[in-house]
């Protein structure tokens, strides 16, 4: 069995947090051969003691440092430290998973070692905002072939690992400049394999903060839920979501 990697960013938004966190840390435990370790941005709004008790693998910032500091770290400690992991999902700290994501994956990924030339990295998340048709190469009723993927949803395996670790290093200002999401994955040379259905779901805010893909409209926080929400999500994610989105408003 392909053992998984979930590396969390995760930067203030506590009530959203807290969900994700009980989410990843339920699908991680049942699993057996995932590892949850969280790479928090110097949060104010918690402190390690509470992302402990999600997992002991906690990477906590002393000073804000930007996403993109924490997807680097969260790449090098895979492929320096976290060798036994044979998969890298990451995700952000305002997603729900499906309880069945990490199969998923590791079913494509076993498929597409077979189906594709070159190993391509994987995305469960197929949302309204990233459905440009210029990015879709192929698409087919259970998946599409796409230049990008959203970088809330993201899998590589080791050797693309390396590729980007590879990258980054020779170009550093890439590690500054939200490459994660474009110019990391760009280096690979290969497109990635994105699910029809989306795996999670994303809320982009707490009822009292923002996130970066929020514009934290007061007067209606649904614009925020729905400018990034899932197209065919599970049925797992649909029968949730209003619950989600109340918990978060009720916060």
């Amino acid at each position: 069995m392909l053992k998984v990697f979930i590396a969390l960013s995760t930067l203030n938004r506590k009530t959203i947090t807290k969900l994700c966190l009980e989410n990843l840390f339920n699908i991680s435990k049942k699993d057996g051969a995932t590892k949850l370790a969280i790479y928090d941005d110097a949060s104010t709004a918690y402190d390690e003691v509470f992302l402990k008790q999600y997992s002991q693998d906690v990477l906590r910032f002393r000073i804000t440092g930007g996403i993109e500091r924490s997807r680097a770290r969260s790449f090098r400690d895979f492929l320096y430290i976290h060798k036994e992991y044979d998969l890298f999902y990451m995700t952000d700290n305002d997603t729900i998973h499906d309880p069945n994501f990490i199969n998923t994956l590791r079913d494509i990924y076993n498929a597409s070692t077979k189906s594709f030339e070159k190993k391509l990295p994987i995305g469960l998340y197929n949302s309204s905002f990233h459905s440009n048709p210029k990015n879709i190469v192929y698409e087919n009723n259970i998946l599409s072939v796409r230049k990008t993927c959203p970088g809330v949803s993201q899998c590589y395996d080791r050797t693309m690992i390396s590729q980007m670790v590879d990258f980054i290093n020779k170009n550093p200002e890439f590690e500054t400049r939200y490459g994660f999401d474009y110019y990391w994955p760009a280096s690979l040379g290969v497109p990635f394999i994105q699910t029809k259905v989306s795996y999670l779901e994303h809320f982009a805010r707490d009822k009292h903060e923002k996130g970066i893909h929020s514009s934290f409209n007061i007067n209606d926080h649904m614009k925020d839920f729905d400018r990034d929400r899932a197209i065919s999500p599970t049925p797992h994610l649909r029968d949730v979501r209003d619950e989600i989105i109340n918990k978060i408003m009720k916060d």
